[in-house]
Formats: C-alpha cells, structure tokens, sequence
C-alpha cells in the first residue's frame, strides 16, 4: 500500500538568516517515505528571502521543496496561498511554522491515525524556552477524558465540545496540525486576522466541515519565537491594540456563528468584557505617556464593542486619576 502524500505548508516571513533550516532539518529526519513528502514555503514577502536562504543553505537532499512568492499579507494569507497550490494527489497537509521543529515520529504517527478515520490530528507540543510540555503545563486537556485509539495510551480520540474548548481553553496549534485533505481540504484560513485569531477561526471551519479530532499526548513539535510578522504586542507595545481588536473579532464572531452552549456564550462575554477594558487601559496608558494612540483602532475596535456603561464610568474615572494624579 503506498503511503499518503503528504504537503508540508510553512508560511515564511523571517528577518534573522539560518531560521528556515532548521524547520526542514526537522522534516527530513522524519520517518516518514521522503518520496511522499513535498513542501511549500510561501515567502511571505520576507526581508530574508525563502530562496536566498535555500541558496546559502542548501536543503536536505531528497527534499523536494517549492518556494510561493507573494507580497506580505500575512500567515493567513501565505497559509491559503499553500492550500491553493496543492498538488492534485496531496492526501494530507501538515502545518509548520518556518522556526518550529517536529520532534519524534510525528508524520508517521499522524498518517496511522488519520487513516483510522480521522479527519484531523493535532500534537503536545514545547513552547519556547519550555522544559514541561504544553499539557501538563497548562492542564488544559486530560487524556483520561478522551478513549484510546487502537489501544495506545499516546493517542487520543478527542471527546467534546470542540468549539467551546477552543473558545475557553485552547489545545490545538498549527506546527502539530495534520489534515485529511478529502474531508477538510476546503476549509480556509479568514481575512483580516493578522494579529491574532485566525488560526482558532480556521479550527472552527474546520469544525464546520465535519472535523473528527485525534491528538497525540506526546509533544512532536518544539516551538521557536514564532513567525515574526507577529511583532511583539505585550503590554505597553505598539502592536497590543491591534492585537485586542483582531482577538474581539475572533471571540465575537465565534460569539454569533458557532458558539452553541450556554456556557461558551458566556465564558465568550466576558473575555470581550476584559479586552474592552485592556483596550481602555492601553488607551490611558499610552495618553499618560504621550505616545500615539492609534485613534482609528480605537474607533473600529469600540463601534463593534459598545462598552457598557459602568464601563465607561470606569474609563473616565481612570482618565481623571491617570492624567491629573487625583483621585477625587
């Protein structure tokens, strides 16, 4: 029987050289049949180009990469470009990011799962710097809650509600995702989610498509400092605004298409509750501090986000305090 074909998709948009390497280093040392494999970078009009790097550092032989070139749109974006140009055979899409790296048999073991009839497999993972993997870390999933598959305790068939998981405690990320391209290959990846939000919105099509979710308990994937065309958006950065109001998006409109029970509805509420008030607070901070504020985020973030009025009282209140140090 010949093993499924799978692509590997990796949006690039790098500004440190030596960085792509590493991703397929890892890709290679799979043991995965190297003939059924291919990769498709998309440089996302990076400042270190995807074909300069594989010049200066040739990849690992047998490895048949292709290099999609596009003006910078984001990961989205380059994700869909990829989805696009699929060969016509592909059976399977796997998803990795251009400074992550696949750890143990990830490939093999995805395929063997997938062909058990799943639809679409996600791993454990390491975040940067991290010596404990993201599930006994953030305990977000419990094995125990969801059967064994084919009798191995590392493979998991996921038992739930899917969308309020995501919404409330999410346990999927893209480098450890692995699709079955015949039930999910038409599921995209949403416009005008650059700073956050995309990749949960993609998970709910996903979902729409009928996805059956399979996870590996074992971390197959180590995470580097992530694609950088997310700049840093931490608090009291430039880039945080942009952030809350492309996560609002997100959390609203999961809020009004899939969310179905009660209590994802609520749980939603109320993380648009706190990004109202850490887009007053970034607001006030930055007045405080005579930085720009970007007055047109504020505005498009505020006229889909109607704060209420406690909330208001509470911006002015702080406003008040913030800018005249009094506090009556």
């Amino acid at each position: 029987m010949m093993p499924a074909k799978i692509a590997v998709v990796i949006p690039f948009f790098q500004r440190e050289s030596g960085i792509l390497d590493r991703s397929l280093q890892s890709i290679a040392v799979q043991e995965y049949p190297a003939a059924a494999v291919y990769v498709i970078v998309v440089d996302d009009g990076s400042p270190v180009g995807a074909d300069d790097e594989l010049r200066k550092l040739p990849p690992p032989a047998g490895l048949r990469i292709r290099v999609i070139k596009q003006p910078n749109a984001g990961p989205n974006e380059a994700r869909n470009a990829a989805l696009e140009n699929l060969e016509p055979d592909t059976d399977l899409v796997a998803f990795l990011d251009s400074d992550d790296e696949w750890m143990g048999e990830h490939l093999v073991r995805a395929q063997r799962t997938l062909a058990m009839g799943y639809s679409a497999y996600f791993a454990n993972l390491f975040h940067l710097g991290d010596n404990t993997n993201e599930f006994d870390k953030a305990r977000r999933v419990r094995a125990a809650d969801h059967p064994m598959i084919d009798d191995d305790p590392t493979l998991r068939a996921y038992q739930g509600d899917m969308i309020h998981q995501i919404s409330t405690a999410n346990i999927i990320f893209m480098p450890s995702l692995v699709i079955s391209v015949a039930a999910l290959g038409a599921a995209r990846f949403p416009q005008q989610h650059r700073h956050g939000g995309g990749d949960y919105l993609y998970w709910m099509d996903l979902i729409e498509h009928g996805a059956m979710f399979a996870f590996s308990t074992l971390p197959e994937v180590r995470c580097g400092k992530g694609i950088n065309m997310w700049y840093g958006s931490g608090w009291g950065t430039d880039g945080l605004a942009l952030r809350l109001l492309d996560e609002a998006r997100f959390r609203r409109r999961v809020l009004t298409q899939y969310a179905k029970a009660a209590e994802t509805k609520r749980c939603l509420r109320s993380r648009l509750a706190e990004l109202q008030a850490g887009m007053l607070q970034d607001m006030i901070y930055r007045l405080r501090r005579r930085k720009p504020v970007n007055w047109k985020v504020i505005r498009t973030f505020f006229g889909a986000n109607r704060p209420s009025l406690f909330m208001m009282s509470k911006l002015f209140h702080n406003l008040f305090v913030s800018l005249t140090g009094k506090r009556n």
